[in-house]
């Protein structure tokens, strides 16, 4: 559950974001809005307490902080409260434009130091686009001079302004916009010798006022924002916080008990790919698009636009990765669009896409990484929508990735041939959590281009530590040899033995290595547990005392052992482990393949049996 302060622009951006992708919170304003949102309306002021009292009830694991930027009693209620039911707030903020370089632009600490310089001042005739909570603060002004007030017109507005017992002909009830025609002729109008603002950022149409300002050679006197307490998370725009929220959804945000899908980065080329069809064909961009994948089942992407010019368009979407251990999670996705004269679609490599450099992958040599699936949904997806706006051209797709460098070095992008980025996959379109099918293609790409490769041996690890390990083995094999296959010890020997590579070796650390010697081919701890009445009869074969086998049996966890019986190469109980590591695996391997079982430990320590 997310507790969201709003009743700003950025509020509502907040809650648009939120309805999207179906995360469950409740929107809290001070006054009563008129909200179509999915999210709970909460009206009212809320002090500290009444926010902690709030979130220890609805259980709320984040605090979003999108209110006006001089709500100043909220921020500080918001960030005591977080701290006090240990609840990480998340600031939307707004953007704020560079004033300093402006000379008709003065800026003040208070409304106390504004007041004191506009009775010094020769001014007679002012507007304030202060708002309608300001007249107080500035009653000096308008008792004094004529400052007319332009206020939201909405009743809740004019009523406070009424209040205050200021006359009504200084009162301008108009909603603000950022059109520079409307506020200068609101100028002329009222004859302003002076404007007064807050700093209200570029939601607050800054902007405009500076420019309306500058045109019309008046000065602009702007109170300056109060400093904001620390906020865990700050963003700053609909992407930022789309991001965020993914972020978010692994840790505090995390549903418990359920595994959320994702979507590929064939999907999300996809989908940015028919963004910038539309806005092609339409002159704009759309703020969302609907997709149909391969299964037939529908889902959405918001967009965000990059360039759009009469042939070209680019944008990106934000992978949602679902609960999957993927480095592209929440992060930018994009494909530029290029309509050309020559018939057909081509695809073209873009910043952070990997190319083929290695024969072994679907795809030729020199080739983009882009695999066949997902040139397929998007050449489909271009074929449609031609047809339906009657558009004869071509098309050039050149997906990219703002961070595509970076992130391939955290996969064996590498190790198949595939430099310079990532890849841009996908089958079925979704992804779905810790899927072995995904990591099984993964392990056979690797296969593939190692045989295409002419590689004489591949080594099998079960992760970075155990081949750090088997690497002084085998010093000349390149990077591609050593592969890792996780816990799937047994489907992973079939992939290797279905390329006919002629000589495997597998390492594996002595924990897992029980549970492949009892007989377990995937290692997994939701598949295997470690269990001691097998070690212990070993121990027994090996005719250790019945007080080691005692020992044993009691044990809960495999690694334990070495304390009981020391390792080392030729002591027994490790001998016997490696040879029934051994003997599982080499019932999977063919005759004509050379297979060598490594048994590790937390040291480095070997035991090594080969089969000829």
């Amino acid at each position: 559950m997310i507790l969201l302060f709003g009743g700003t622009t950025e509020g509502r951006k907040t809650a648009d974001v939120l309805d999207f992708i179906d995360e469950d919170y409740v929107y809290s304003t001070k006054t009563e809005v008129v909200s179509h949102h999915k999210g709970k309306n909460l009206c009212g002021e809320m002090d500290r307490s009444a926010i902690v009292s709030f979130c220890r009830a609805n259980n709320v694991g984040l605090i979003i902080d999108a209110a006006h930027p001089f709500a100043s009693q909220l921020h500080q209620n918001i960030h005591d409260a977080a701290n006090e039911v240990k609840t990480p707030v998340l600031r939307y903020e707004r953007q704020y434009p560079e004033t300093a370089s402006h000379p008709n632009i003065t800026s003040f600490e208070s409304f106390e130091q504004l007041t004191q310089a506009i009775l010094r001042s020769h001014y007679l005739k002012i507007l304030a686009l202060t708002g309608v909570q300001t007249i107080t603060a500035l009653q000096p002004v308008w008792q004094s001079r004529t400052c007319y007030f332009r206020i939201l017109d909405t009743s809740l507005s004019r009523q406070k302004a009424l209040n205050t017992s200021i006359p009504n002909h200084l009162i301008i009830p108009m909603h603000p916009s950022g059109d520079e025609d409307e506020l200068q002729l609101l100028v002329k109008k009222t004859g302003a010798q002076l404007l007064l603002s807050k700093e209200s950022g570029s939601s607050g149409f800054t902007e405009t006022k500076i420019s309306v300002a500058q045109k019309m050679g008046i000065p602009l006197w702007m109170v300056k924002r109060a400093p904001l307490p620390h906020f865990d998370y700050v963003v700053d725009s609909p992407k930022e916080l789309l991001q965020q929220i993914y972020r978010l959804r692994k840790t505090i945000l995390k549903k418990e008990g359920v595994l959320r899908t994702g979507y590929t980065t064939g999907v999300c080329t996809t989908a940015a790919a028919k963004a910038c069809f539309l806005a092609l064909a339409e002159k704009k961009f759309p703020e969302s698009v609907q997709l149909s994948l391969p299964n037939g089942e529908q889902t959405g992407f918001l967009i965000f636009p990059k360039t759009l010019t009469q042939k070209q368009a680019a944008c990106t979407v934000i992978k949602n990765g679902g609960d999957d251990a993927d480095v592209t999670h929440g992060k930018e996705i994009g494909c530029q669009l290029t309509l050309t004269t020559k018939e057909g679609i081509s695809f073209l490599q873009g910043q952070g896409i990997g190319k083929v450099t290695l024969p072994g992958l679907p795809l030729p040599v020199g080739e983009p990484a882009i695999n066949p699936m997902p040139r397929k949904m998007i050449s489909e997806m271009l074929q449609h929508l031609s047809g339906a706006y009657e558009l004869e051209t071509g098309f050039e797709v050149t997906p990219f990735v703002p961070d595509g460098e970076k992130l391939a070095l955290q996969t064996f992008n590498a190790r198949v041939g595939v430099v310079g980025g990532i890849s841009i996959i996908g089958t079925t379109g979704k992804v779905k959590p810790y899927s072995n099918e995904a990591f099984l293609a993964t392990i056979g790409y690797q296969l593939s281009v190692a045989h295409e490769s002419k590689i004489n041996r591949v080594v099998l690890t079960s992760g970075k530590r155990s081949e750090n390990m088997l690497r002084p083995l085998y010093p000349d094999l390149p990077d591609t040899a050593y592969i890792h296959f996780g816990n799937m010890v047994g489907q992973s020997l079939q992939l290797a033995t279905a390329q006919k590579i002629p000589q495997i070796t597998m390492g594996l650390m002595f924990g897992k290595a029980v549970k492949l010697a009892e007989g377990n081919m995937d290692t997994h701890s939701k598949k295997s547990t470690f269990n001691a009445r097998f070690a212990a009869t070993v121990a027994d074969k090996c005719r250790y005392p019945i007080s080691i086998s005692l020992k044993i049996a009691g044990l809960t966890i495999a690694n334990a052992i070495q304390h009981i019986i020391p390792f080392s190469a030729t002591e027994p109980f490790y001998l016997e482990i490696a040879r029934r590591c051994f003997d599982r695996c080499s019932a999977l391997i063919p005759k004509g393949i050379k297979f060598t079982f490594v048994l590790l430990n937390d040291e480095g320590l070997k035991i090594k049996i080969n089969k000829e």
